[in-house]
């Protein structure tokens, strides 16, 4: 399959299409936050698309420490919390609302969040991605954000709107950013 042109800012459609054109398409999935530097990365390595939404949850409803803290893999991270909360009784709302997400053909388990270092990354890139997120209705990065990397059995990782990393109490409640893989 041919790889096609991707910017930082474009939106990203149903059917792996992009463009930089917010109405090229039906069903804009959301901004194109991250892209990764590896040109030849296979599919799903390829970049990171911002959904539009955000929502504000605690990151747990109970403390208890998971292990689960990787900071490159939020794909991962987000499918072990939700095994990890069915197998222990325990709520992970962030996770678990970016695990269900399914708006404009996203299908629920496509989506997450984001792990430490890649929500940092889109953050990073919050002056490209904000001023599209605007041109469709969406919530533009500028508050605290989740990340699905545990610090400790009452802490998370999170990103502020600046980029910087810090751990707050999992009962906090917080802004939630879904992302998928392309």
């Amino acid at each position: 399959m041919e790889k096609k042109e991707v910017k930082l800012g474009w939106y990203a459609f149903a059917g792996g299409k992009f463009s930089a054109d917010p109405n090229a398409y039906p069903n804009c999935q959301g901004v194109v936050a991250w892209l990764n530097p590896n040109t030849n990365a296979p599919a799903g390595k390829r970049g990171l698309i911002l959904a539009p939404d955000e929502v504000k949850l605690v990151w747990s409803d109970k403390n208890c420490e998971t292990g689960i803290d990787d900071e490159e893999d939020g794909q991962a991270n987000t499918l072990k919390l939700i095994v990890y909360g069915k197998e222990h009784g325990i709520n992970f709302p962030a996770a678990e609302w970016c695990y269900a997400y399914s708006k404009n053909v996203v299908k629920p388990g496509e989506g997450f969040l984001p792990a430490l270092n890649q929500l940092k990354r889109i953050i990073d890139n919050r002056f490209l991605i904000n001023p599209s997120l605007l041109k469709i209705g969406g919530k533009i990065l500028n508050d605290w954000a989740w990340s699905s990397s545990e610090y400790g059995d009452r802490t998370a990782r999170f990103v502020f709107a600046d980029g910087c990393r810090y751990q707050n109490l999992k009962g906090s409640s917080f802004v939630v950013r879904c992302v998928i893989a392309f």
